[in-house]
C-alpha cells in the first residue's frame, strides 16, 4: 500500500514550495547550499519539506551547439541512450526497478546541455543518486539498442517533416543561424543519425561527459549532509579530461535588409509564415525588457498579434511571437500560418505589428496588463521541486544573478514603456529580417510581389 501514490501524483500537493513575501512583486526561494567536490562537480542541496519528494537535476554543459560535424544529433542520441542499458542492467530492467518504486528518470539534451533527470520518494534517494550514477557513469551502449533508438529517431524526423508546423520552425532556424551549429535540429537528420556508431556514440561520452562544469541540483525532502554524503559516495570517482567547451557567437543581427525564402510545397491550402532574425543570448541585460515587450507582441492570447491576426481579422487561429535565448546567442521570430488566400494579408499585418511597436510607445494600460500578466504567472513556474531544480542549474549554467528569482517580479514591474520600446527596436526587426513562408509557390506568388528579393526551395530537396 506504501507504493500506492505516484510522483506525479504527489507532485500535484506540492503548491507550497515557495513561499510569497510581503510584497506582491517578490518570491522567496527556499534556502540551499552550495558544494563543490574534488572532480570540479557542483552541487546544490535546496530541503523542501512539504512532502517525502525528491527531485535530482544533472546538468552538463554539453548539447547539439558541440555535435561532432556530420554526426548531428549525437549528443542527444547519447542522452537518450542512457537510460537504455547501464552497468549491466537492460533497458527494461532500468525501467522495472525505478517504476517499481514510483520513481521517474529522464535523459535528454539540448541545443545548450545535456540533462539527466530523476524523481523519487525521499525515502529512496540513496537508490536514485545510485542508479543516476551509473546511468551517467556506466553506459553499456548496447548494439541492438543503438540501432533501435536510431530507427525512433528516423521516425520522429519523418513525423517532424509531415507537419506543416514543425518542419517551418526547424528550417527557420536552419536558414537564420546559417553555418552555425545551433543550425541543426537537435535530434540531427536522418544521414547523420544513421551514420553514427558505437565508436562514435562511446567516444562522444568520454570526451565530453566530465565532472567539470557539470551540475547537480538536490530538491526536496532531503537532509543537507546524508544528500551530499551520497553524492560523494556516488560522484567522488567520476574523472574525466577536461575539455574546453566553447560555444560560438551568433551575431546579433544577421540580415540587413529583408530576405524572403519560399519553400514551395506543392498542393499546400495554407501557408506557415516565419518572420525574425538573429537576437541575443540568455545572459542579455535586456532580458527584462524584452519579455515585456514579447509579451504585448505576441506572447499570450491577448497580445496584439493575437488580437489582430485572429480575433479581428480572422486570417488563422494562432500567432505569437517568441524570444529564444541561448548560451551563444539567441533569435526573435513571428510565427502564424493561414489558408493561401490570404498569405500577404497575414504577413503584411504581421509586419505592421512589428512596426507598430518598434515606433511608437506601449500605452500605459496595455504595458501593465502584459506586466500584471508575466507577474501573475510567474510564481506558477517554481512551485514544485522539479522547478526549483530547474532554477538553481539554469542559473548556474548561465551565469544568471543569484537572485534571479526573488527580483524576477521587481524586475518586470521596473520595465518601462521607453524600455520596452527600446528592446523593441533593438531586437524586434522589421526592414532587416528573415521571411520563410512553406507554402505553394504557383498559387501564392503573385502576392508576394513588392516584399522582398525571393529565393525559392524545393520542398522535395530538404533532407
Amino acid at each position: 500500500m506504501r507504493r500506492l501514490f505516484t510522483i506525479a501524483a504527489i507532485f500535484s500537493l506540492l503548491l507550497c514550495s515557495v513561499c510569497l513575501a510581503a510584497s506582491p512583486k517578490k518570491v522567496t526561494m527556499p534556502p540551499y547550499e552550495e558544494f563543490t567536490l574534488d572532480n570540479g562537480l557542483t552541487v546544490y542541496v535546496m530541503e523542501t519539506r512539504e512532502v517525502p519528494l525528491v527531485t535530482m537535476r544533472l546538468l552538463l554543459p554539453v548539447g547539439s551547439v558541440h555535435d561532432i560535424p556530420g554526426k548531428e544529433g549525437i549528443a542527444s542520441l547519447t542522452a537518450r541512450l542512457l537510460l537504455k542499458g547501464a552497468a549491466g542492467m537492460t533497458a527494461e530492467e532500468i525501467s522495472a526497478t525505478v517504476e517499481g518504486i514510483g520513481g521517474e528518470l529522464e535523459a535528454r539534451a539540448t541545443r545548450d546541455y545535456t540533462l539527466l533527470n530523476g524523481n523519487f520518494m525521499a525515502r529512496d534517494m540513496e537508490f536514485g543518486l545510485g542508479i543516476m550514477a551509473d546511468l551517467l557513469l556506466r553506459p553499456d551502449l548496447p548494439e541492438e539498442e543503438i540501432e533501435r533508438e536510431k530507427g525512433i529517431i528516423a521516425a520522429e524526423i519523418r513525423r517532424n517533416r509531415e507537419n506543416p508546423y514543425r518542419f517551418t520552425s526547424t528550417q527557420f532556424m536552419k536558414l537564420i543561424a546559417g553555418d552555425h551549429p545551433y543550425a541543426h535540429p537537435v535530434s540531427g537528420n536522418a544521414g547523420s543519425v544513421g551514420s553514427m556508431t558505437r565508436d562514435d556514440i562511446s567516444g562522444f561520452h568520454g570526451d565530453y561527459f566530465n565532472p567539470a562544469g557539470a551540475i547537480l541540483a538536490i530538491v526536496g525532502d532531503v537532509d543537507k549532509k546524508k544528500a551530499l554524503a551520497l553524492i560523494k559516495k556516488n560522484f567522488s570517482g567520476w574523472k574525466g579530461s577536461e575539455v574546453e567547451l566553447t560555444v560560438p557567437k551568433l551575431a546579433e543581427k544577421r540580415f540587413p535588409g529583408r530576405r524572403i525564402i519560399v519553400i514551395d510545397k506543392k498542393d499546400s491550402t495554407q501557408g506557415q509564415i516565419r518572420i525574425g532574425n538573429i537576437a541575443v543570448g540568455r545572459d542579455t541585460p535586456h532580458y527584462f525588457p524584452i519579455t515585456v515587450a514579447n509579451s504585448v507582441l505576441g506572447g499570450g492570447f491577448t497580445s496584439r498579434l493575437m488580437r489582430e491576426i485572429r480575433v479581428v481579422r480572422g486570417l488563422s487561429y494562432g500567432a505569437r511571437s517568441v524570444s529564444y535565448q541561448f548560451k551563444g546567442g539567441g533569435l526573435f521570430l513571428v510565427s502564424t500560418y493561414t489558408k493561401n488566400e490570404t498569405l500577404r494579408e497575414a504577413i503584411d499585418v504581421a509586419l505592421d505589428e512589428l512596426g507598430k511597436i518598434r515606433d511608437a510607445a506601449v500605452e500605459e494600460e496595455e504595458l501593465e496588463s502584459s506586466k500584471r500578466y508575466i507577474s501573475g504567472l510567474f510564481p506558477f513556474r517554481i512551485e514544485t521541486n522539479d522547478h526549483l531544480a530547474n532554477w538553481l542549474t539554469e542559473i548556474a549554467f548561465y551565469g544568471l544573478e543569484k537572485e534571479f528569482v526573488e527580483n524576477y517580479r521587481s524586475n518586470i514591474s521596473e520595465v518601462t514603456s521607453e524600455k520596452a520600446q527600446e528592446a523593441a527596436r533593438s531586437y524586434f526587426h522589421v526592414d532587416d529580417c528573415m521571411i520563410v513562408l512553406l507554402a505553394d509557390y504557383e498559387v501564392v506568388k503573385d502576392q508576394l510581389e513588392g516584399l522582398g528579393e525571393i529565393e525559392v526551395i524545393k520542398f522535395d530537396g530538404i533532407e
